[in-house]
C-alpha cells in the first residue's frame, strides 16, 4: 500500500509543478541579477560614449589651438600684448592721470620714534600712552 501511495505521489502533476517551480526559482533570480547587470553596463555605455563625444571635442579644439598658436599671427599678437613693436613702430604705453599721487602715496613715510612707541601701546594695551 506504502509502495502505491509513493508512486502516485511521483505520478502527481502538482508534486512535478512544485518541483519545477523550486528549481526554476534559482534560474530566476540569476536572470534577474544578470538584467539588472545589464541595465548598468548600458548605462555605463552610454556615459563613455558621451565623454568620448565631449574629449574628440576638446581634442579638435587643441588642435586648432595648437595651429593657431604654430601660426604668424598668434607671434604678433603676443608681441603686441607684450609691447613689443615691428621696426619704424612707436609703443604708446597709456598713463593713468593721477599716476603722480599714486606714486607718492606708495612711497614710505618717515616714521618717529615716538610714533612707533605709540604703535606698540596701542597694540598691547589697546590704549594710547599717558604723557
Amino acid at each position: 500500500m506504502k509502495s502505491q501511495r509513493r508512486w502516485q505521489i511521483w505520478k502527481s502533476p502538482y508534486f512535478w509543478l512544485i518541483a519545477v517551480v523550486l528549481l526554476a526559482l534559482p534560474l530566476l533570480a540569476d536572470f534577474n541579477v544578470r538584467l539588472a547587470y545589464s541595465r548598468q553596463l548600458t548605462a555605463e555605455e552610454a556615459q563613455l560614449q558621451q565623454q568620448i563625444i565631449d574629449e574628440r571635442a576638446r581634442q579638435t579644439a587643441l588642435k586648432e589651438l595648437e595651429q593657431y598658436v604654430r601660426s604668424d599671427a598668434y607671434v604678433e599678437h603676443w608681441a603686441r600684448m607684450a609691447r613689443l613693436t615691428k621696426a619704424g613702430e612707436v609703443s604708446v604705453v597709456p598713463v593713468p592721470i593721477d599716476q603722480d599721487r599714486q606714486v607718492k602715496a606708495a612711497l614710505p613715510t618717515a616714521r618717529t620714534a615716538n610714533d612707533i612707541q605709540s604703535e606698540w601701546w596701542l597694540v598691547l594695551l589697546d590704549r594710547t600712552p599717558n604723557p
